[in-house]
């Protein structure tokens, strides 16, 4: 009976073990794969804040402590700030430099100790490790209080506990080896990876969990993917026309000083358009956070809408545009009231880039009890309906040479759309290609 209870018990440490091994190497993975956009660039401040901002909050959420190391081991991120500039050297990191995320469980004294490594990878290179640390003793405190109802099981009926046992092993054990096979798909890249759920107890909960997790993944390492990709191409463009005409002039050493101006001018263009698009994008990764907090004030929004107005007043006047704002009584609401500015002058700014000269840009605000609604309708060339679905997408352009020509970067309404649902609000988009748009903007009252 003695055999069979120690049997038992390092079963179920081993598979506790095993089980919990896997989940710290996912939740591990999943930090892995948030930050590694940004471990490149971590002696950036802000990056460097972006990224301990994630760290601490997966350590509260994973009750856990976590570092982000470089390739030489030097921590460079600790969740608890005591570890900062040392330099870790175990067996897990070294399995985590060569591309393989290992768990281990150490005994400290009287306590146990798990430690996780998982590589950083950043479009296929190696470019930092992510260690975690924490208590194992649950795993041990739950299978001492499983092995004190098993002996008194034991105690009345032997062959009973024999069955349990076997029956307990292949409940447990099968599906743990497919959802670890599914486990090593995931620390591959294998992000469409699903496990088959044939049961509606804990371990067909885990399977759901997993497979909710590993399709969360699919679309985050999606849109990292898209995001990636789209922030090069709009980078390098300028880039590229930069280049060229630095080049251009290169060529001739006996170029005239008024073309020297002119390719010049070219090159100060475009380097505004590269400060547009990296001014856009740390906006948005600002308003993004999830622990940003709004700086509530009393507003008057007719003041704020009028501000916006006298702001693109010149723009619109070069194109005899009749910029103006219909309200019929003063309105108040609590925002925040320099993302609302922005989020407007992003809005209105497009009404008028896109209206024609000699066309109208009406800003009407209304209220009622529960909301304030503002709609900007303009005489513009309009959005055709098959790109409307797309519109708040980043990057996402209805016409490319439009846009070039009006220096829009692509990430003004993803913005204005991000503001708009930070104060609990609603944006939509109507509009007849050739004829208008309106956008309604729709904020609770607090």
């Amino acid at each position: 009976m003695i055999v069979t209870i120690l049997i038992v018990e390092d079963q179920l440490i081993r598979t506790n073990v095993e089980k919990e091994g896997q989940n710290l190497e996912l939740q591990n993975h999943t930090i892995a794969t948030q930050v590694a956009a940004f471990v490149g660039n971590i002696n950036n401040s802000y990056t460097k804040q972006y990224v301990d901002d994630i760290i601490k909050e997966s350590s509260f959420e994973y009750g856990a402590r976590i570092l982000i190391l470089n390739l030489e081991g030097e921590v460079l991120i600790d969740s608890y700030d005591t570890l900062v500039g040392s330099t870790l050297d175990t067996n897990e990191i070294q399995s985590a430099l060569e591309g393989r995320s290992e768990s281990t469980i150490y005994t400290h004294e009287s306590d146990f100790v798990f430690y996780c490594a998982t590589p950083i990878i950043e479009q296929n290179n190696l470019v930092g490790i992510s260690f975690l640390s924490t208590s194992a003793n649950h795993i041990f405190e739950d299978v001492n209080e499983i092995i004190d109802h098993l002996l008194f099981i034991f105690t009345t009926a032997v062959l009973m506990s024999v069955l349990i046992s076997v029956i307990f092993a292949r409940i447990i054990s099968r599906p743990i080896e497919s959802l670890t096979k599914s486990v090593q798909n995931i620390t591959q890249g294998k992000y469409d990876t699903k496990v088959d759920v044939t049961s509606k107890d804990e371990i067909g909960e885990l399977g759901n969990a997993f497979n909710m997790m590993a399709t969360k993944l699919y679309q985050v390492d999606e849109r990292r993917r898209k995001f990636v990709s789209n922030v090069s191409h709009e980078l390098r463009t300028p880039m590229t026309s930069m280049k060229i005409v630095s080049e251009t002039l290169l060529a001739n050493s006996t170029w005239e000083e008024s073309v020297y101006r002119e390719f010049l001018n070219d090159i100060h263009i475009e380097v505004d358009r590269l400060n547009n698009i990296i001014d856009s994008l740390l906006y948005l990764v600002r308003v993004e956070k999830d622990d940003l907090e709004l700086d509530y004030n009393m507003t008057y929004v007719n003041y704020l809408i009028e501000w916006v107005i006298k702001t693109l007043k010149p723009i619109a006047d070069q194109k005899n545009i009749d910029l103006k704002l219909v309200s019929h009584n003063k309105v108040q609401i609590q925002l925040d009231q320099e993302k609302m500015q922005q989020c407007l002058l992003n809005i209105i700014g497009n009404s008028v880039k896109y209206t024609p000269e000699g066309g109208s840009v009406t800003i009407d605000l209304s209220e009622s009890k529960e909301i304030v609604s503002i709609k900007i309708i303009d005489t513009g060339i309009g959005i055709p309906e098959k790109d409307l679905p797309f519109i708040f997408d980043r990057f996402y352009r209805v016409d490319e040479a439009r846009a070039r020509k009006t220096g829009g970067t692509g990430l003004g309404l993803a913005i204005a759309q991000q503001i708009v649902m930070l104060h609990q609000g609603t944006i939509e988009v109507e509009s007849q290609f050739g004829i208008g748009t309106t956008v309604s903007i729709k904020i609770p009252r607090l």
